[in-house]
């Protein structure tokens, strides 16, 4: 059913496309540079925790080889993401989950851990709903979504993202990698900026912002993987900037880059300063979390 659904939104899109075309055309060569519009500021964080989400799908060894069509294969695993998070020494309370789906595949002993064994329908974000329900009742604190696809590389980040997230409340969301362009879209020119799903930091309040406003959980539900890219890893960044929040992107060398909704006005000619594409292309760790630099707390803009 989602795999039709697809294609008959790939069929609308072949009907539309001399006219999608030409508006992207005319964006990328003609666009004025908008001003900025005026942001929202975040609720507070109530508390001290930070909930983090850890969604792993059965099949997966502990330690694994991760390939992409656009960098070099590279480690990663769950081993790594738990050693991430237990091993940090801050102020701040971390509470881990994992969420598993199709537990019956996992071989390998799992660690002592909260387990919440979910439907592999939405694969990642299957998990990422289910715990939003754990979480949703809970006063306002950081959240981190994550799964097992992050680079082995470990870095202390976690107070430095916190860091940086209370010196900007205007940022909706914190992500550690990016594309500009919707991949799975017939319209080739098209200017779709999102920070990718394997690693989000939020807060529970604007999950709840996201959910009220999409009727559900983005994903949910959704069983071809081209669909629940578009229609939950790049339509949540949309809808953080609908909110008008703005987005925040982690760089490779410390540095972070912000944009608001302003970018989509004129495909991102005026105020996009980084490179397009996939961000993984770019970078030396492709799906790496890197600390960010104390200097670097302040806006892009």
């Amino acid at each position: 059913m989602h795999k039709v659904r697809f294609y008959l939104i790939l069929l609308g899109e072949l009907v539309l496309s001399p006219f999608l075309y030409l508006n992207n055309y005319w964006k990328w060569n003609f666009g004025k540079c908008p001003k900025s519009p005026a942001l929202r500021q975040r609720l507070s964080a109530d508390d001290n925790k930070i909930s983090v989400c850890i969604h792993e799908w059965g099949g997966y060894h502990a330690v694994r080889q991760k390939k992409l069509k656009v960098a070099e294969e590279f480690t990663c695993g769950l081993k790594f993401q738990l050693e991430r998070f237990k091993n940090y020494a801050g102020n701040r309370q971390v509470d881990i989950c994992l969420t598993l789906s199709e537990a019956w595949r996992k071989k390998e002993a799992l660690v002592t851990c909260n387990v919440l064994e979910v439907g592999n329908e939405g694969m990642d974000f299957s998990g990422y709903a289910e715990f939003f329900e754990t979480i949703r009742e809970k006063p306002n604190h950081y959240v981190i979504l994550t799964n097992t696809s992050v680079h082995q590389m470990q870095t202390e980040f976690l107070d430095s993202y916190i860091d940086y997230m209370e010196a900007n409340d205007t940022v909706g969301v914190l992500g550690i990698s990016y594309a500009t362009k919707m991949y799975q879209s017939i319209i080739r020119n098209n200017f779709k900026p999102h920070a990718q799903s394997f690693f989000l930091l939020t807060t529970r309040a604007i999950l709840q912002e996201i959910v009220d406003i999409n009727g559900s959980f983005p994903g949910k539900g959704i069983t071809d993987k081209r669909l629940l890219i578009r229609n939950a890893e790049i339509k949540l960044s949309g809808i953080v900037l609908k909110l008008g929040y703005e987005i925040a992107l982690v760089q490779e060398d410390g540095s972070v880059f912000k944009y608001d909704s302003s970018v989509l006005s004129d495909n991102g000619r005026c105020r996009w300063t980084i490179p397009m594409g996939d961000n993984r292309a770019h970078v030396k760790n492709p799906n790496a979390i890197n600390a960010i630099k104390s200097h670097n707390f302040t806006s892009n803009k």
